[in-house]
């Protein structure tokens, strides 16, 4: 089975749709082609013996024991009595009509016109062990009787009434029946089968095209859009899949636009440095004397030094997303406090202040330290006099979770912000890239947890959460 299985995978997903459907045909026909017939037999057989039971316990309740069958011709059963059958055989009227004769306490047949088939019934009657009043006679010419008997008394004497019907229409009905169930069982599954293929090919053209969208995506050819107009789970996959596409032009056109910006900021003082040199090696200061030019040439060399570390950084970011953690147990609340007060120096006209308990955590503790270094930082720079930290521990998504706050009472952040404010290729309103926040972002999802910003209680908030492990302490 496991090599079946293992077979069936490496085949198209239209070949597998069609296998699995067609086996599941096959097996539902050969079932029903042979289940079928012994279901309806049986059913037959058991109308017949109840037909004979239901007239012979009409003949017992009438009395009508003179002339059982007189609806019947005399010849009707001829055929049994030389066990052959007429060439255009008994009427299909007579197939259906029971037949009934008596025997007598000295075993002798009476009202009965075919002697042969009554002899043979009430042989095998005498010879019969079973209980069973129902029973069955095959003839030598491959004809079954069935035949039901009941012993009673009449006019003192016991008698036993014996309700038999020949089978030769159910022979030929049942012939008819299993040519015409397997003709049309063979046309449905035809049938079904073509329409296997069809919604093979239905299910998987869909998935065709999605394949195609996803060559063309790695090939970087994404500028044609994924449309898939269905509801189920390929329509999803083709959602997703779209969406994919969309981020991925969206981040080529902003990051496109980043180097278009910062190949331009840094060939400026390049070109600036250079138009210096050429200048003081021939004599002349553009900017009167030395120490002036001196100065615009390291101003210019600074903003170069800035823009190269923008793009360690941006390398940075790719690296540290692929690195395992080293994690070990830390004083979380002392790092916090110690980062503030490194931090604060910057902005000594503002109060900061730390509200939590005590807390431990199992982190990466030089990946935590740039991630608080990089938010605080942020708060500090935009912090107009006040800048609130607190620690909380809840519990959201069916998991413990550490959550730390960052306020400050400055400007709010604009709507259109929120949303790509961790943008590695943001541009702030001050011209630089926020590099700070988009690897924190990188940082805190390593640790598997989530960072976001929001305006609130007239300024701007960062929010980190951190799932806390089961050695995670208060």
């Amino acid at each position: 089975m496991k090599k079946l299985l293992t077979w069936m995978k490496n085949k198209p997903l239209a070949f597998q749709i069609w296998l699995i459907i067609g086996a599941v045909l096959v097996i539902s026909v050969l079932f029903y082609s042979i289940s079928l017939p012994f279901i309806l037999q049986s059913l037959i057989i058991s109308e017949k013996y109840d037909r004979l039971e239901e007239t012979q316990a009409y003949i017992i309740e009438e009395g009508h024991f003179d002339n059982l069958n007189q609806d019947l011709a005399s010849d009707d059963l001829s055929f049994i009595k030389t066990d052959k059958p007429p060439e255009k055989g008994p009427p299909v009227r007579f197939s259906r009509v029971p037949r009934h004769f008596i025997i007598d306490q000295e075993g002798q047949i009476l009202d009965n016109d075919s002697l042969t088939a009554a002899e043979k019934i009430k042989e095998d009657i005498l010879n019969s062990d079973d209980e069973e009043k129902r029973s069955k006679l095959h003839l030598s010419n491959n004809q079954i009787i069935y035949y039901v008997y009941q012993e009673l008394e009449i006019e003192g004497e016991n008698r036993v009434i014996v309700s038999y019907l020949q089978s030769r229409y159910r022979d030929s009905f049942f012939r008819e029946f299993f040519i015409r169930l397997i003709i049309s069982l063979l046309v449905f599954l035809i049938l079904a089968w073509l329409i296997s293929i069809f919604v093979a090919r239905y299910l998987t053209r869909s998935l065709q095209i999605i394949k195609k969208q996803v060559k063309k995506i790695a090939n970087r050819e994404w500028d044609q859009p994924l449309k898939i107009e269905r509801q189920d789970e390929i329509g999803e996959l083709a959602n997703t899949i779209e969406w994919l596409r969309q981020q991925l032009v969206e981040r080529d056109e902003k990051q496109q636009e980043f180097i278009q910006q910062i190949s331009h900021e840094i060939k400026t003082p390049i070109m600036v440095l250079r138009s210096y040199v050429q200048s003081m090696q021939d004599g002349i200061y553009p900017r009167g004397d030395l120490q002036g030019s001196l100065k615009a040439m390291e101003t210019e060399s600074f903003r170069m030094e800035k823009r190269v570390k923008t793009l360690i950084n941006i390398s940075k970011m790719e690296y540290l997303s692929r690195q395992n953690l080293k994690i070990e147990k830390i004083n979380f609340n002392q790092l916090l406090e110690n980062k503030l007060e490194k931090l604060s120096w910057r902005r000594k006209d503002v109060n900061w202040s730390l509200i939590a308990d005590s807390i431990s955590l199992r982190v990466d503790r030089d990946k935590f330290e740039v991630i608080l270094e990089n938010i605080i930082d942020n708060q500090f720079k935009y912090a107009d006099q006040k800048i609130r930290v607190s620690i909380e521990k809840m519990f959201k998504r069916g998991k413990n979770i550490i959550q730390i706050r960052f306020w400050n009472d400055g400007p709010e952040i604009e709507k259109e912000d929120l949303k790509n404010i961790f943008d590695k290729f943001k541009k702030g309103d001050d011209g630089e890239y926020g590099l700070g926040l988009a690897i924190s972002k990188v940082l805190v999802e390593l640790h598997g947890g989530q960072i976001w910003a929001k305006n609130e209680d007239g300024g701007a908030a960062f929010y980190i959460e951190i799932p806390e492990e089961d050695k995670n302490e208060f």
